[in-house]
């Protein structure tokens, strides 16, 4: 059973109800170009940043910057290859940001000599599957799966730099041409080794951008983690 006014009411209380969500349409709409605003705000601001002295700057192969590794995945069968001794990261733990979501699969000590350590301070990309040119670096020792390969750089070359120079439109132009049109995309360790990407003449200058990067890229989350909230109250509104 459900409860049924007369039609008249019926009517009334259904236009109340198309005036209402017409409006919270709108208010979504417009929440979400602002979400996309946001995200772009910070894009066009990297390309800025990353592009203003690139004349200046050396182009360099990845492999003249630091040691690079395809990661490996122990045996699975042997469970004693796994446990909390070191992280082990896959392309789902790569955060939109860069950073890393540490969970807990990880592996064991007897794992980790298997597997191919990353040092803290790497950068990393994946170059294999529907996530090519998914990038991050790392703030802790690490192994990752054999679908990302990382560059743990040399002392003139900062890890956060590199990511920072991964997700510019330039460099992941470069990899999505090395990739080729399979059915499951792949950059190995020797095309990505080659990739160029310009690099200023001294850390302070890296670090210098950085921190403009950090600010902006902190600014332009603030505003989307807003416009999501505005999203869930409209939602909640609605119902």
């Amino acid at each position: 059973a459900i409860p049924l006014p007369e039609l008249e009411e019926q009517k009334r209380i259904v236009a109340v109800l198309d005036q209402a969500f017409a409006a919270l349409d709108r208010a979504r709409s417009h929440c979400e170009s602002n979400i996309q605003s946001a995200i772009n705000l910070f894009r066009g601001f990297l390309e800025s940043v990353l592009s203003r002295d690139i004349e200046e700057w050396d182009q360099r192969p990845l492999k003249a910057l630091g040691d690079i590794q395809t990661g490996s995945t122990p045996k699975s069968s042997n469970k004693e290859n796994f446990g909390d001794f070191v992280p082990f990261v896959k392309p789902g733990n790569f955060n939109a940001d860069g950073s890393l979501t540490i969970g807990t699969n990880g592996l064991s000590e007897e794992g980790a000599q298997k597997a191919r350590l990353i040092s803290a301070g790497s950068a990393m990309m994946v170059c294999i599957g529907a996530t090519i040119g998914k990038a991050g670096f790392n703030d802790q020792q690490i192994a990752t799966n054999q679908q990302i390969n990382s560059l743990s750089p040399n002392d003139s070359v900062l890890g956060e730099f590199l990511y920072y120079q991964f997700i510019t439109e330039r460099f992941q132009k470069q990899v999505r041409q090395h990739a080729g049109q399979a059915t499951l995309p792949i950059v190995n360790k020797s095309k990505w080794s080659n990739l160029l990407v310009p690099i200023p003449p001294d850390v302070d200058t890296q670090l210098g951008i950085v921190e403009k990067l950090r600010r902006m890229r902190s600014h332009s989350d603030c505003l989307i983690e807003k416009y999501e909230a505005k999203l869930n109250a409209l939602t909640n509104l609605r119902a």
